[in-house]
């Protein structure tokens, strides 16, 4: 059993630490890790170019600065509550999905009022964890990192359907409305699925799972 503890501690110690590390090469627009190993002989050719050059230059002397400032930053901070908050939005829309799922095999089980409880607290943690994730990813239409794009965008169409879904919660059981409803969450459960798996290759690396 002393095994198991320890490798549970070793995890808990280095498991933030890469999502720190994660959280700083998305702010900086860096590319994913397997693409970076393409732009290490650039890099190296421009470092040694710097180290070289006058160091004197006004705008370097400012950039250098910049980047050693260690004063707190509150979108910085803001940013690495994403991780955080995600959990709960997740949470949330799954149990729904969950709950309508019974609703349909079984209409008298009495979930109607669960289900659009779940869906608005679901659609509130959902727009609070995107842009959580617009400020821990840097604002910015595009991004270097394929993962981060991917990740970005798909939550941002979790948290847009979300409201959607919140509006569309209480439409009745046999209507048009409630069918586009059921679509919209089964399709936000599996967006999850894999906003998750992605999530988890930025924080852990590429192929986390091995496969």
């Amino acid at each position: 059993m002393h095994w198991r503890a320890i490798s549970l501690a070793v995890f808990l110690i280095f498991s933030p630490v890469s999502a720190l590390q994660a959280h700083e090469a998305h702010r900086n627009n860096e590319p994913d890790p397997v693409a970076q190993s393409n732009e290490h002989n650039a890099a190296d050719e421009s470092m040694a170019s710097m180290q070289s050059g006058d160091m004197t230059d006004p705008h370097a002397e400012h950039a250098h600065k910049a980047a050693t400032d260690k004063s707190f930053d509150l979108i910085d901070f803001l940013g690495r509550l994403h991780p955080m908050a995600v959990h709960f939005p997740i949470a949330l829309f799954l149990v729904a999905a969950l709950a309508e799922l019974i609703m349909i095999i079984n209409p008298t089980a009495g979930v109607g009022s669960s289900v659009r409880f779940l869906v608005w607290i679901g659609a509130a943690g959902g727009i609070v964890a995107a842009i959580l994730g617009w400020l821990a990813g840097g604002i910015r239409m595009s991004d270097r990192s394929e993962i981060l794009g991917l990740h970005r965008w798909t939550g941002t169409g979790i948290a847009i359907t979300g409201i959607l879904l919140a509006l569309l919660s209480n439409a009745p059981a046999n209507s048009g409305k409630r069918t586009v409803f059921r679509v919209g969450l089964a399709a936000v459960a599996l967006a999850i699925l894999f906003q998750g798996y992605w999530g988890a290759e930025m924080s852990l690396g590429p192929n986390h799972m091995g496969m």
